[in-house]
């Protein structure tokens, strides 16, 4: 998965949330996405939430 589809995905998870943006949501938005995404590198994802958030 690409950098840009995987911030698109963080952004629909955050702006469904309901939450503003802080450093807290890292470990749930992590857990979502290795959920949805088994194949997706976790420093790929860790890296683009970061960035993000």
């Amino acid at each position: 998965m690409s950098d840009i589809q995987l911030q698109s995905e963080i952004h629909n998870i955050i702006k469904k949330s309901g939450y503003s943006k802080s450093k807290k949501m890292l470990c749930p938005i992590m857990r979502i996405v290795s959920m949805r995404y088994i194949n997706i590198s976790q420093q790929q994802l860790l890296r683009v939430t970061n960035s993000m958030l």
